[in-house]
Order: C-alpha cells, then structure tokens, then sequence
C-alpha cells in the first residue's frame, strides 16, 4: 500500500484498510497489501457511515471514463483485477484519525477513481501526529 510506503521510518502511526466485505473476501485483496497495513472488516458499514461515505450511481460505477482509463492503467502495471464482491456502488474514502479517535482529516471519494495521492495522505497523518505532541 502507497500510504505505508510513505509513512516509512513512522513508528507511532497505524495505516487500517477498512472494508465491508465479509472476512474471507477481504482476506483476498488484502494478501496483496504490505505488512505493515492493518485490514479490518466492517460489513455493517458503521465507519462507513460515521465518515459520510456514500454511494455512487451505477453509471459512475460502470459507465464513468476515468474508471475504465483507472482500469487500463492498472492492467498496464500488471494488477490483476477481480472479479467485484459485494457493493460495487460504496464509495470508500481515506481518513486520519487523531490519537483520541476524532477524525482529524477526511477525503470523501466521488467515485471508484477518486482517491487522494498517498503522498497527501501520509502528509496529512504527519500533521495529525504533530498536533498531539
């Protein structure tokens, strides 16, 4: 995961993956992720929804451009791309929550395509880390 990479050599910082997939499915994505990535399941949605993330139409979903150019750029990487589980319409989103569990940052994704870059993340964690000291 980008964001762990960016997050190096940041000890007292914990990147979680959320999904709403059952354990088994999530356990397949997750294989692919780095180490120091925590995953955990959420199928009830609860973050899901005390973060805002919403869902997205079917045709942002499966008729938008820039999902099927985020596709292709992936196959050119060599991802393999699964076959969808669950809700394909979730939208997810990236958050920072601060040492005492208040969100101290938040990107709210506006389709499957829409994630901020890693490096914004990791920046925003850093800050987070240094309002607390």
């Amino acid at each position: 995961m980008e964001v762990a990479e960016e997050l190096a050599g940041s000890a007292d910082v914990q990147v979680v993956a959320v999904s709403f997939d059952a354990p088994e499915r999530a356990a397949f994505w997750a294989r692919d992720l780095d180490d120091r990535v925590r995953v955990l399941c959420d199928p009830e949605r609860t973050l899901y929804a005390r973060l805002g993330l919403g869902r997205a139409s079917v045709a942002r979903v499966w008729l938008h451009p820039r999902v099927w150019l985020a596709y292709a750029r992936l196959m050119r990487r060599g991802a393999r791309l699964a076959r969808a589980g669950g809700d394909t319409r979730q939208l997810g989103g990236d958050a920072v929550l601060a040492a005492d569990g208040s969100t101290a940052w938040i990107y709210r994704s506006r389709g499957p395509d829409d994630r901020p870059a890693p490096a914004e993340v990791a920046a925003r964690a850093r800050d987070a880390r240094r309002l607390r000291r």
